[in-house]
């Protein structure tokens, strides 16, 4: 098969995939909203918290096992290359610096809004309507950063140049892809944005690998080298922050609040870190050599 075609089938092939698994929450959420039966909407609810710790245990593993080590490599590099002599640790900066920068900017939009942080977020026994929505502008900054890492996914995928790598890297990059959707669909839902604009940012965030595969083909196709490590460990550096503080700062605090099903949650949590670490554990061409320099 022509590289040319195979990378074509590869990308719509992740745009259908990834847009059918941000699409899934829709469903469930549309299923509890009609829904009389208290005890089948007390069971979807449950599902529903149960699903957003998984997602919080993917974006931990994401951020930690498979962002991370991409920025210490890209950064390291580039810094011993550019400076000899440096100790200073460039990418816990970088990391650290996209933390505080969600942080700081969350916080501002605070401000400007004159909303008050609410550490009391709504547990899982309410009425799913009724409880307290997940802050949008969080969800926007995931959003963002899931899109960065998504359009490097890309283009390690169109980078390759024989067929078995092209198909190796797709199906780990696939794989990681679907479950990351299906864990930033179920987080958009629990936003106060419409169901239209939740629609909107699955379809933006389904186009950024096939934008990475589109990129690296023209790269290809007119001769030119992707050579910013620094540019590349940077935006990385920043987006992990961001699966950090989305962490931590939002999904943990806000299923935790509630004392029911502590142990299943946490399960979940685990559940869905573990996955992050199979996927990683299985890809035998680590993608992050793709993109460097």
């Amino acid at each position: 098969m022509d590289l040319m075609v195979a990378k074509c089938i590869v990308l719509v092939v992740l745009l259908v995939a990834t847009f059918v698994s941000s699409m899934l929450p829709l469903k469930l959420l549309s299923k509890i909203n009609n829904t009389e039966d208290e005890l089948r909407r007390s069971r979807y609810r449950k599902m529903m918290s149960l699903m957003s710790c998984f997602a919080a245990g993917v974006f931990m593993g994401t951020g930690l096992l498979d962002l991370f080590p991409e920025v210490n490599e890209l950064l390291s590099k580039a810094v011993i290359y550019k400076y000899t002599k440096s100790s200073f640790p460039v990418s816990e900066f970088t990391v650290s610096f996209g933390f505080f920068l969600v942080l700081i900017l969350e916080q501002i939009v605070k401000e400007f809004r004159h909303r008050p942080l609410d550490l009391e977020l709504g547990g899982s026994n309410n009425e799913l309507d009724e409880s307290k929505p997940h802050p949008t502008f969080r969800s926007f900054m995931l959003l963002l950063a899931l899109s960065v890492h998504s359009v490097f996914e890309g283009l390690a995928i169109s980078l390759q140049a024989n067929l078995n790598d092209i198909i190796q890297i797709f199906l780990a990059v696939i794989i990681h892809k679907v479950v990351i959707a299906f864990s930033l669909g179920l987080n958009l839902i629990q936003t106060d944005i419409s169901l239209t604009s939740v629609i909107k940012s699955n379809i933006l965030f389904c186009l950024t690998s096939p934008v990475g595969i589109a990129i690296g083909i023209f790269l290809e196709e007119f001769g030119q080298v992707v050579s910013s490590s620094i540019l590349n460990g940077v935006l990385q550096g920043l987006a992990c922050g961001t699966f950090v503080y989305v962490t931590f700062f939002e999904v943990l605090p806000h299923e935790l609040s509630d004392n029911s099903n502590r142990m299943f949650k946490l399960i979940s949590v685990i559940l869905g870190f573990s996955v992050v670490c199979c996927v990683l554990f299985l890809d035998p061409t680590e993608a992050a050599e793709c993109i460097k320099s």
